[in-house]
């Protein structure tokens, strides 16, 4: 199931109005309130309500609600306003895995409430751009630190900082840290157990 343009949310406060990306969990839309504020609504994609492993996905996206939460005053951090539940039709392959030919049901699906930030990645400002300054590299480079810092001091590891996941703001070119999907507690096993889920050609951080 994925939500198409002019569908509402939450008994119609928010409408959806696009697809701003697409992961490999998770998808995110941008939607507007009733008062024309926008926002970013993230929840799991179609491929991950559609597996056996749902209710361990949909917890992990629940504890990356949780995780940015405690930032939401970082200049750096894409910030967190709420969790959300939403009630959605089981599909027919959630169906034939769970229910075995079981008529259509409801069931509630998490969604995070997240900021709207305009503006563009880093990835297609660079390829725009071509090669920055190095006075401008540094300044990104300082401030995706900055996010990176008080993450580890939290004892979490990002794990997928990469062009694509950080925003520049087009109000102040300020640089943001986004997606947290893949983020996890700082402990050797951990960093040992699930660095598989990096990007490749990224190094988790």
């Amino acid at each position: 199931m994925q939500w198409q343009r002019g569908e509402r949310l939450q008994d119609g406060k928010y409408t959806i109005r696009e697809v701003l990306g697409k992961g490999g969990f998770g998808i995110t839309y941008r939607v507007r309130d009733l008062e024309g504020r926008q926002y970013v609504i993230k929840t799991l994609n179609e491929q991950a309500q559609a597996s056996q492993y749902f209710d361990k996905l949909q917890q992990d996206f629940m504890n990356e609600a949780l995780r940015l939460v405690q930032f939401k005053n970082h200049p750096h951090i894409v910030k967190v306003y709420q969790l959300l539940q939403e009630s959605v039709q089981k599909n027919n392959l959630r169906n034939r895995l769970f229910n075995f030919g079981a008529p259509p049901s409801s069931f509630f699906l998490c969604c995070i409430l997240m900021e709207y930030i305009e503006g563009t990645n880093l990835e297609k400002y660079v390829q725009k751009r071509g090669v920055l300054s190095e006075a401008e590299a540094l300044g990104y480079i300082q401030q995706v630190g900055d996010a990176l810092t008080a993450m580890h001091r939290e004892g979490l590891l990002h794990r997928d900082v990469k062009p694509s996941n950080i925003i520049l703001r087009a109000s102040n070119s300020q640089a943001v840290l986004i997606d947290f999907g893949i983020a996890r507690e700082f402990t050797q096993d951990l960093t040992m157990t699930h660095t598989q889920y990096c990007t490749p050609g990224f190094a988790p951080m």
